[in-house]
């Protein structure tokens, strides 16, 4: 009896053996199997930290990019560059040469025949006959400028007739031009273009600038120029655009503006200074250009009335659009303030 009672003990100590191996390989298996699937994905759990998704990245880059244009667009509401380049340049032909207003400067050719018989040397001929070229170019140059308007009154013509001095100086102006691209040979004759500046520092208005006589025919300021209203005080303009209807207006180096009873709003040659040479670009904007910058700040659409040479007559209700006084003051200190003939 003793021996069966052993026998069931040692029994059941075997089988409670038994039971504790299996809880343990049991308990061991359920630890290795979250073991095994992170190492079969680690990516998966690294990703939201490390690893952000392309496209969310890309969303994020572009928002920035997205909201700055808008910025832009308060901070410059014009693209003055822009307007230059679709407009089209104020040119007035002369016999054998041009005035450019826009990109200010006048210019004129000159020929010279190739004379091979008085110069054996071909390289000597030619070499003459570029000088030759260079002195005609100088004499054009000359005949153009004499014509050309100062004011809405004066020609520089006027103004050599009067003073020999200014002759002197329009003569230096003119002997410093500058030789535009290479000359061109052609059927026996070297042509040159040779030009000079409007309004730079060693240009044509520096020379006479000190000299232009007073205006005659215009009145003091008037009294809508003084009176400026609250909502154009603080104002910025970069350019004015001039309604001309149609009407063709013949520019001058120093165009003044005046209202309808020919009292004097603006005179360009008060805001010119011959030390740095800028001067506001005059050119001809298109009614589609005027479209596109119409509703944008910064400029201003004045209606022209009538023109002279050298003067453009603005209506008086345009004139109140404007606070000229801060115009005067700033059109002439930066260097591209633009004036538009539309």
């Amino acid at each position: 009896m003793l021996l069966l009672c052993v026998m069931l003990t040692l029994s059941f100590h075997a089988q409670n053996r038994k039971k504790s191996k299996k809880t343990k390989d049991s308990q061991q298996e359920q630890i290795v199997i979250p073991s095994t699937s992170k190492e079969v994905s680690p990516q998966m759990e690294a990703k939201p930290v490390n690893n952000i998704p392309t496209q969310s990245n890309n969303t994020i880059e572009r928002r920035p990019s997205e909201s700055k244009p808008a910025v832009a667009e308060e901070v410059k509401p014009i693209n003055i560059e822009q307007i230059i380049e679709q407009s089209k340049p104020i040119i007035q032909e002369k016999p054998n040469g041009q005035i450019n207003w826009t990109d200010q400067y006048i210019e004129a050719k000159g020929q010279s025949v190739i004379d091979n018989e008085r110069f054996k040397n071909l390289a000597q001929a030619k070499l003459m006959a570029q000088r030759g070229a260079i002195v005609d170019a100088q004499r054009n140059l000359l005949e153009i400028i004499k014509g050309v308007n100062v004011t809405s009154e004066t020609t520089v013509q006027d103004m050599i007739t009067s003073r020999d001095y200014i002759y002197t100086r329009v003569d230096g102006i003119i002997k410093g031009a500058k030789m535009v691209g290479e000359p061109i040979e052609k059927d026996g004759i070297i042509e040159v273009r040779m030009r000079v500046p409007l309004y730079e520092q060693d240009g044509l208005a520096a020379a006479i600038h000190s000299d232009i006589p007073t205006l005659k025919k215009v009145t003091t300021l008037s009294d809508i120029v003084n009176q400026v209203p609250d909502n154009v005080k603080d104002q910025t303009i970069q350019a004015l655009a001039f309604n001309l209807g149609g009407k063709k207006f013949d520019p001058s180096m120093f165009p003044i503006i005046v209202d309808e009873n020919n009292n004097l709003v603006l005179d360009l040659s008060k805001i010119y200074d011959p030390k740095t040479g800028k001067f506001p670009k005059i050119l001809s904007a298109s009614e589609e250009i005027m479209k596109e910058i119409g509703y944008k700040k910064g400029v201003e659409v004045l209606d022209v009335l009538r023109t002279e040479p050298g003067k453009m007559v603005i209506d008086n209700k345009s004139l109140k659009k404007v606070n000229w006084q801060k115009i005067g003051q700033v059109a002439g200190k930066i260097g591209k303030f633009l004036m538009m003939l539309i």
